[in-house]
């Protein structure tokens, strides 16, 4: 038996909120589905990582790490994205239809 966390984020009204999961897997059970035995939400992370019943600080500050990371991959790719006018995608979609006709 082992244990397994997870962590989300979503901003709600301008305030950030925490979803913390401790999810309870058994792999010596093949085909065994995962059980989620604690789930928390706050916009505090520390409560949350409480309500879901995660009291250890190594698991909580492995958790935020990931957070973390995750927002950084999205600020990257949000950086990175390209916006295309209206009048290219209309284009792209004509070219399209007319090529698969």
């Amino acid at each position: 038996m082992e244990y397994v966390y997870n962590a989300n984020t979503k901003v709600v009204q301008d305030k950030t909120y925490y979803f913390v999961k401790k999810i309870m897997a058994l792999p010596e059970f093949k085909g065994m589905a995962e059980i989620v035995i604690g789930y928390g939400m706050h916009t505090d992370f520390e409560k949350a990582c409480s309500i879901a019943g995660i009291y250890d600080s190594a698991t909580r500050q492995q958790l935020l790490l990931e957070l973390e990371q995750q927002q950084n991959a999205q600020k990257n790719i949000a950086k990175h994205s390209v916006q295309i006018e209206e009048s290219v995608n209309l284009r792209l979609v004509k070219l399209g239809a007319e090529m698969l006709n």
